[in-house]
């Protein structure tokens, strides 16, 4: 076998795909040093034929080489529960003790001899005749996280059993033909009489109120992903440090309970120039993310210090509650807490990505890390309580806006992937693909590619942690919510990889254990009765939609995608099982689409790779704007003399927002969302994919204040859109 078609079969059994199918029909192979790459990233060696031939018989036979896999997936209507008992045939007349133990506690145990079981497969391993058998459980157990044991030849091993739903959560709201709407916003664009200088919890709580009594099911919004404190200028909710807790620049600090009493913070505040910057901070158009730190940080320090003094040192209630929230949190908070500790620490030394650090810190599991938490433990706390008080301001506002009529509450957003220079890149580094970067491959809304720079799972050590750090992230996000968006639901399938120094169509695509993944979604869907919707646009995999339906994920269909046979879908044509929305974040709105401002600002920051490629959408988006009109003059939504093409008027511009709105409000999907920017007329785009700096990104602020929007006729008249209680 030569050394290109071994690395070829190793590739392939670790999850590498040959090649890939790009928008222009080509199939792109992938070349030996993206595989090279990616297989040094997995810790599979294969620099040449020798090493990867070896790398293949030790991967290929790991199955074989231990009694109990890391991880057993079942279906909750497995007739015919068992996990599969590896052991050599030596052993056959061994007596094997099993013990199942719930996760609520209750156990089992039996004792069965090996060769009383059924036999799956055999085979001979490095002169050894070794034996697959089923270990069959007398029942299945209950839907949850279980672990198996077992005890043969004086040996023990143990594997965690999962009993998953075949179908996710659906709220009453958008199940048994009902439908719903809902209001999305970006957190940070949001303005009030009280902000400093950048939306918050309180914001979103007050929108959350204003929405459920215009009759809205759900309010979407942003990732809410912890970022990074110690460096304002990481300000991408795309791009967290750790998806598993909260953006604490949304933190509303007037609203935390210590502000009432901290003399040290009530001073500050009142100060005239602290007043004056946070006057100057309102008002401007962008979010100034160092400015906001720079206000924030001495205030919310002054706030822990009184938290400790008079609650941590007396023991109260608030104290108990803080150490409850700790409890619950467990080794992931402390975890997260401890990185922040060590970011704030050696920033201070230019030292911001963990990989720098000195050796014994890099690690976790360190013994300095434990050292430096203990030495360091009130500044460790002080990261815990602001996930603390962010946790309890976010719970705030899904509760108020279900309290106020949103059955559903807040519709979060979970991000495809995380910075590797964060904390959960440092908590997290066994099971993932250091060193590479999840991305896309060219398609119409990135026509060079797209490289994310966020470090993927590797698929292989993420199933031997049996999951753990995938669940743990869905259980996170899923609190205080009641539905949640997978960004790029392909994950759960497939992800497009892009090796360091290279462009981002020389990537390949890496697969993912599906049935394993949709199955954790539907259980902890369940667990936390939350919405699952799988934002599935771009390339898609076959097959990919049908498994998302018959597990009940909703899809996410985007108006201006949404096109057959030469024209527009009809309202009628939209999947059921979906949210609909005209456009979303990457896109511009509704005006700004009218308008092309995202063609414009792709070819004044030279985003086409070729000549004469911004003159054909720009000829595209003619033809979309009369198909448009055309589609919704046909619902008799336009008048007849409505423009095709052009600039429009103020009313011609609302008459057309509304009209989109009142299509989707029609449709057959069972949720349909509305932006905020869409309310308000807005020409503009929150991120223009391909961008880092060059664009506002993510900084944006809305002209008007909630107590504005609150009296806004338009709110209320894209409100009351969604006609029919019942899918026609």
């Amino acid at each position: 076998m030569s050394d290109t078609e071994m690395l070829d079969r190793l590739a392939r059994l670790a999850g590498i795909e040959d090649g890939w199918w790009d928008f222009y029909g080509q199939w792109r192979v992938v070349p030996p040093a993206t595989k090279r790459a990616f297989l040094a990233a997995m810790g599979l060696a294969a620099a040449d034929e020798a090493q990867a031939a070896a790398t293949w018989t030790e991967l290929e036979s790991r199955p074989w080489r231990r009694r109990l896999e890391p991880v057993t997936l079942l279906d909750e209507t497995c007739a015919e529960p068992f996990v599969t008992l590896t052991v050599p045939a030596a052993l056959d007349r061994a007596q094997v003790l099993w013990t199942l133990t719930e996760e609520l506690g209750a156990a089992h145990s039996a004792r069965v001899q090996v060769d009383t079981l059924a036999w799956i497969e055999e085979r001979w391993l490095d002169g050894v005749f070794v034996k697959r058998w089923k270990l069959r459980l007398p029942a299945l157990p209950p839907l949850g996280y279980h672990r198996l044991s077992v005890e043969i030849d004086g040996q023990r091993a143990e594997t965690a059993v999962v009993v998953a739903p075949a179908r996710a959560h659906v709220p009453p709201e958008v199940s048994d033909g009902n439908r719903a709407w809902g209001l999305a916003t970006q957190v940070y664009a949001l303005r009030s009489g009280s902000d400093w200088g950048v939306g918050n919890y309180r914001a979103l709580k007050d929108l959350a109120v204003l929405a459920g009594g215009l009759g809205a099911a759900t309010i979407g919004v942003n990732p809410l992903h912890a970022l990074f404190p110690n460096m304002p200028d990481r300000f991408s909710p795309y791009a967290p440090s750790s998806r598993r807790f909260l953006n604490v620049t949304y933190l509303d600090l007037e609203a935390i309970a210590e502000f009432k009493d901290c003399r040290d913070a009530k001073r500050t505040f009142a100060s005239p120039g602290f007043q004056a910057t946070l006057a100057r901070m309102r008002g401007y158009p962008l979010v100034d993310y160092a400015e906001v730190a720079r206000a924030q940080r001495p205030v919310l320090d002054a706030l822990y210090a009184w938290f400790r003094k008079e609650h941590l040192a007396e023991d109260d209630d608030r104290a108990r509650e803080f150490r409850a929230f700790q409890a619950e949190g467990g080794a992931d908070l402390d975890r997260f807490a401890t990185f922040e500790a060590l970011h704030e620490h050696f920033l201070k030394r230019d030292l911001g990505w963990w990989r720098q650090w000195p050796e014994e810190f890099r690690h976790p599991a360190s013994p300095a890390v434990a050292a430096f938490a203990a030495a360091n433990r009130e500044r460790v706390e002080f990261y815990a309580w602001l996930q603390f008080v962010a946790d309890r301001q976010l719970g705030e506002a899904h509760r108020a806006g279900r309290a106020a009529g949103a059955g559903i509450g807040l519709y979060r957003d979970l991000g495809v992937g995380i910075a590797g220079d964060g904390a959960d890149a440092w908590s997290d580094q066994d099971c993932l693909a250091l060193g590479l970067s999840v991305g896309a491959p060219p398609d119409p809304l990135a026509l060079k590619g797209q490289d994310w720079g966020l470090l993927p799972f590797d698929p292989i050590r993420l199933r031997e942690a049996a999951y753990a750090p995938f669940v743990s992230i869905l259980a996170a996000n899923m609190r205080h919510a009641g539905a949640l968006r997978l960004d790029h639901a392909m994950l759960l399938q497939r992800l497009y990889w892009v090796p360091p120094g290279v462009d981002a169509d020389q990537g390949a695509y890496v697969r993912y254990p599906v049935d394993d993944l949709f199955r954790l979604v539907a259980l902890e869907s369940r667990r936390n009765r939350c919405l699952v919707i799988g934002e599935d646009l771009g390339t898609v995999p076959e097959g990919f939609r049908e498994r998302m339906d018959a597990a009940s994920l909703f899809a996410y269909r985007v108006m201006v995608f949404e096109k057959t046979g030469g024209r527009f879908k009809r309202p009628d044509e939209f999947d059921d099982k979906a949210l609909a929305i005209f456009a979303t974040h990457d896109l511009p709105s509704v005006l700004g689409w009218w308008n092309g401002a995202d063609i414009a600002a792709r070819g004044r920051l030279a985003l086409y790779p070729r000549d004469g490629m911004e003159a054909e959408e720009r000829e595209a988006r003619r033809q979309d704007r009369g198909l448009l009109v055309a589609a919704l003059q046909a619902e008799g939504l336009l008048p007849a003399g409505f423009p095709a093409d052009g600039v429009l008027t103020a009313a011609q511009a609302g008459a057309l927002i509304e009209a989109g709105h009142r299509a989707l409000g029609r449709s057959r999907s069972r949720l349909m969302m509305v932006q905020i920017e869409d309310v308000l007329g807005l020409d503009s785009q929150m991120n223009l994919p391909g961008t880092v700096d060059q664009h506002p990104n993510w900084r944006r602020r809305f002209p008007v204040a909630l107590e504005q929007l609150s009296a806004d006729s338009r709110l209320k008249a894209l409100g009351s859109l969604r006609l029919s209680a019942k899918a026609p």
